[in-house]
């Protein structure tokens, strides 16, 4: 497909919804939120073709961007989220080293993504380039802000600058904090493509900064970005031990393991329970958690994986 035929067709089509909403009665301290998501797009611009098994067909920015247009137009608040590992596996990624991805998205309206680690595959240099790409389109959506906690960016400062430790949106009766976290550079990204970045754990830097996003911002609804892992049978720090590792958050949004799950895993903690959801890989399902707030208190929740296919579009 030619670059500019593909960018056109960002506004194309129109899309049906019958995910059902979350019906409940919603006082003057209430609130309700629609949390869509992806992880691991790893540069898949175009559809799968034929051959990919059950995955042939799915997929696709173009049909995503329909997607959610739709569904902003029917929900009103909507945040649009992204779990990382955005960069790497086509030849679209090979030619443009990730200004294409984070420009692309930044067209379709995300709020906020995180970092993975094929994020780094090009360095921080080039890292930095595909952000100020990004920001030179003036006349796209909101800027698009990239979340992290527990990276410190000391040694990186043109990377720290634009990478934000948490991010508070307000909508009409809710505020919603996002923090990001990232998997361990070991093993996976090379020490020259980190260079001036040092991890840290991520539970432990989660804890101060999910308190300042309660005690401080008193935000309704706390959102966590992951790029750890869905189930990592405890040889590191995964999203299914996050909850009991540190209270209060609401949502966890997944990446890094391409865990295909049809709803999101309602895990314990102990302010009540976080839903943890990751969508796959490859942007052929969108990720969509729903929930209402009373007061900073979640009463209803919801999610559901949503195939980003050719039939979803009129």
């Amino acid at each position: 497909m030619d670059r500019r035929d593909f960018l056109a067709s960002l506004g194309a089509a129109t899309f049906a919804s019958q995910v059902p909403l979350l019906g409940a009665d919603e006082g003057p301290a209430s609130g309700r939120i629609t949390l869509l998501h992806t992880n691991d797009t790893h540069s898949r611009i175009e559809p799968f073709g034929p051959g990919n098994g059950a995955i042939s067909g799915l997929g696709g920015i173009a049909r995503r961007a329909t997607l959610v247009r739709q569904l902003r137009q029917q929900l009103g608040a909507v945040l649009l989220l992204d779990a990382g590992d955005t960069f790497q596996g086509t030849p679209y990624f090979n030619r443009y080293k990730g200004r294409l991805d984070y420009q692309l998205m930044r067209m379709v309206g995300y709020d906020a993504g995180t970092l993975g680690n094929h994020d780094f595959d090009n360095g921080v240099g080039m890292l930095v380039e595909a952000m100020e790409s990004m920001e030179q389109l003036k006349h796209a959506n909101p800027p698009f802000a990239l979340l992290n906690c527990n990276f410190d960016f000391k040694g990186a400062p043109a990377l720290g600058k634009r990478v934000r430790p948490y991010l508070v949106r307000e909508f009409p009766g809710i505020k919603v904090g996002l923090t990001g976290v990232g998997v361990a550079f070991a093993g996976l990204v090379a020490p020259k493509n980190h260079e001036g970045i040092d991890w840290k754990d991520p539970f432990a830097s989660l804890k101060p900064v999910v308190k300042r996003l309660r005690d401080v911002e008193k935000v309704d609804l706390v959102v966590v970005l992951s790029h750890l892992g869905y189930n990592l049978n405890r040889s590191a720090p995964d999203d299914l031990r996050m909850p009991g590792e540190v209270a209060g958050i609401d949502a966890i949004v997944g990446g890094h393991s391409h865990t295909f799950l049809e709803t999101p895993t309602r895990v314990p903690q102990a302010l009540g329970e976080t839903l943890v959801f990751q969508v796959g890989f490859g942007g052929v399902n969108l990720g969509r958690m729903d929930f209402a707030t009373t007061r900073g208190t979640v009463r209803a929740a919801s999610g559901v994986a949503m195939p980003v296919a050719a039939s979803s579009l009129a």
